[in-house]
């Protein structure tokens, strides 16, 4: 990795914020931000598991993803399905598999989109900040694109990544919504950190947020 310019220091507070208000808004309980000092060459950081991240510049550390044991195979440490995404696909072609994901309550399919798009905020944000069109494609340079894309195997609509990459572009087009972004950021890139206090930076969440279907 490169030395830390503030630029990219920046834009990686406006990228965890991004994250941070997503997922608040659709309920997910965001615990920490935390970004690399400027001029840094390296970066790691403990996680509530325990396990260290390295290998990145910034981290917005949220609540798990709770799914049926059957599923747990394929999350990564953070909660998340892993970003290769093997075997799930040939299982849930099956019937038995389907029915799996098709008997998930209403609830539980909530709480998977919120946190595909709490995933693709950040990327999203990242790029609205750099003044480039939003574009989550799961072949591109986010890992968290790859792991929403994962995670719209669990709906049982297969449009639900096409929507959730809708809904996140259009929640972040939001003045209100980006507004909290640029407020969030700016409290990060100042601390360094957020914990205490994080959640009174965050909006509530929205009631039955996110909806089934595309914001369009």
């Amino acid at each position: 990795m490169s030395r830390l310019t503030p630029a990219q220091r920046r834009a990686t507070c406006i990228h965890e914020a991004g994250h941070a208000v997503a997922f608040a808004l659709g309920g997910v309980s965001v615990h920490r931000l935390a970004v690399a000092d400027e001029g840094a060459e390296a970066w790691r950081t403990d996680i509530r598991n325990g396990r260290m991240c390295t290998g990145l510049w910034g981290l917005c550390e949220k609540a798990d993803l709770v799914l049926p044991r059957q599923f747990l195979r394929w999350l990564m440490n953070e909660g998340c399905l892993h970003p290769d995404g093997r075997g799930h696909p040939q299982l849930l072609q099956r019937p038995e598999g389907r029915a799996q994901v098709e008997g998930f309550s209403a609830r539980l399919q909530r709480e998977i989109r919120a946190q595909m798009v709490g995933l693709m905020a950040g990327p999203a944000a990242e790029q609205i900040f750099r003044g480039e069109a939003v574009r989550l494609c799961p072949a591109g340079e986010f890992d968290e694109v790859r792991q929403a894309e994962d995670l719209s195997w669990l709906l049982a609509a297969r449009d639900a990544f096409a929507d959730a990459v809708a809904l996140t572009a259009h929640t972040l087009s939001q003045p209100e919504v980006w507004a909290a972004v640029e407020s969030v950021a700016h409290e990060l890139e100042r601390a360094g950190t957020l914990t205490r206090g994080l959640r009174g930076l965050l909006p509530a969440a929205l009631p039955d947020w996110p909806p089934g279907g595309s914001a369009a």
